[in-house]
């Protein structure tokens, strides 16, 4: 066996979910794990992710 496993799964540390690439693994962890909220600077909204806060950037004003 080699460094890598034949498959492209990714295990979350905390819980044991297995997702198929690391970005959704980065997603799965700040919405189920990460108790602090996101929050725009400009309007006041939070959000449970930092991908969510960064889409809703293009349209806050």
């Amino acid at each position: 066996m080699g460094l890598f496993s034949s498959s492209n799964e990714t295990k979350c540390k905390k819980c044991g979910t297995v997702l198929t690439d690391p970005e959704r693994l980065k997603k799965h962890q700040e919405v189920a794990h990460n108790k602090k909220k996101e929050k725009c600077r400009a309007c006041g909204s939070e959000f449970d992710s930092s991908e969510d806060l960064r889409k809703h950037k293009k349209n806050c004003k």
